[in-house]
């Protein structure tokens, strides 16, 4: 079985490179969440979330110290859509014709 610094340095190196953080704090929420969830749930979690439609915008993923610290390992995000199956919301900056209202 892979010793905890083994298991951290796993799990900073599948996280999404710009939000990826180490140092004390970091690495004690960790292990905290090492002893609660375990290195399967975590990792499969992170892989989840990874494949979630919220983490396709990098401002909508969360901080190591955060995913780790609000225990966001329990959370099952939504997944991505695929080109026609996506929201007709349009996304932030992108404009569209509001369509008129015709009274009954």
């Amino acid at each position: 079985m892979p010793r905890p610094d083994e298991l951290f340095e796993q799990f900073v190196q599948a996280y999404p490179a710009a939000r990826r953080q180490r140092g004390y704090m970091v690495s004690c929420l960790f292990l905290g969440a090492l002893e609660k969830a375990g290195a399967l749930v975590l990792m499969a979690a992170l892989e989840q979330h990874k494949k979630s439609e919220q983490w396709e915008n990098l401002s909508m993923i969360p901080s190591m110290k955060k995913w780790l610290e609000e225990e966001r390992w329990i959370q099952i995000l939504p997944e991505r859509r695929s080109g026609d199956d996506r929201r007709s919301a349009p996304r932030v900056g992108e404009r569209r014709a509001v369509p008129k209202y015709e009274p009954l």
